[in-house]
């Protein structure tokens, strides 16, 4: 099993913290800029993440409230200030909610007084892959060296090793597998009748930019959906589905493929759908493929992009 420590040093009014996961980039950037994902794993071991609002975007707003074992919220608020895709993101991080006994421990750590301002932070998260494998670097700047050196003896790299091995462990899915989640604004009746209809499926399915024809489908157990898809630049994508399992408003089960029989490139698709409220429901989508070399072309190729764009296309439709 891969398994890499923390690194930690510190630089002018910086702590820098490194770790390397086992995972392509477009993944490990998923699971940092998806709110479905980030409340898995924000956090020291035994805290959950019950508020996860995250506007990803610059000038955007995020708040996170941590809520420990013993049930103490420590919200953590702030903007994103800088975004480039699949590299870096800026975003402040501010203490203007954190417990006021919290701020004096770490305050005193620091040795210093005042506006509890004086603790806020920024904090430049880059991503840089290698051979399939991808590094994140933290670089949290502080208002000065001694505030610097006060959090830095406060638990700041256990809590953030941890919030890592929860990532690992519990956001990251196995090697061969791809999890998109994403909450629609839609009741979940709508959105499981959309995946079944089957005459204006072809209305959204597909990234931006496809367009889909339907040449036969049978939304059944044991029935298939044979189509095409047709890319921007004029390429067709031949399609098989055959579906597995189906439990109305509640789980999809399919085998996807081209169609060739000279080709081995079948994989599994798992989708649920869970309501949150009665406008509100959340699509997790699962796709687990012959193995990890599969799994990273397709990453590669855009399935992270097509899928959410798909599933945001179908947010539209119902819209």
């Amino acid at each position: 099993m891969f398994k890499q420590d923390m690194t930690v040093s510190l630089e002018e009014k910086i702590v820098r913290m490194e770790r390397i996961f086992q995972a392509p980039l477009k993944l490990v950037w998923e699971v940092w800029t998806n709110p479905l994902h980030i409340e898995k794993w924000w956090g020291p071991k035994g805290f959950t993440n019950p508020t996860v609002e995250f506007d990803f975007k610059v000038g955007g707003s995020y708040r996170i409230v941590m809520r420990s074992p013993d049930g103490v919220d420590y919200p953590v608020v702030g903007k994103f200030l800088e975004i480039t895709p699949y590299e870096s993101f800026v975003m402040t991080d501010l203490v203007d909610e954190h417990p006021d006994e919290w701020v004096k421990e770490v305050q005193k750590m620091a040795g210093v007084t005042g506006d509890r301002s004086m603790l806020n932070s920024k904090l430049r998260v880059l991503f840089e892959e290698t051979n399939g494998k991808t590094k994140v670097i933290l670089l949290t700047e502080f208002m000065n060296n001694q505030i610097r050196d006060g959090f830095a003896n406060s638990g700041m790299k256990e809590g953030w090793s941890q919030s890592f091995e929860k990532l690992e462990s519990e956001a990251l899915p196995k090697t061969n597998e791809l999890i998109i989640e994403k909450k629609l604004s839609h009741p979940i009746d709508l959105v499981f009748s959309a995946f079944a209809d089957q005459l204006n499926i072809n209305s959204w399915w597909g990234p931006n930019g496809f367009t889909t024809t339907t040449e036969s489908r049978d939304f059944r157990v044991g029935g298939k959906w044979i189509y095409t898809m047709k890319g921007p630049d004029g390429k067709i994508y031949p399609n098989l589905v055959e579906y597995k399992v189906i439990k109305d408003f509640e789980y999809i089960e399919y085998l996807h493929g081209s169609g060739d029989s000279t080709k081995d490139d079948n994989f599994l698709v798992k989708i649920w759908f869970t309501s949150i409220n009665k406008n509100q429901t959340i699509i997790k989508m699962n796709m687990i493929f012959p193995n990890a070399e599969i799994r990273d072309t397709v990453v590669a190729f855009g399935a992270i992009e097509g899928a959410h764009q798909t599933i945001s296309r179908l947010n539209q439709y119902l819209n």
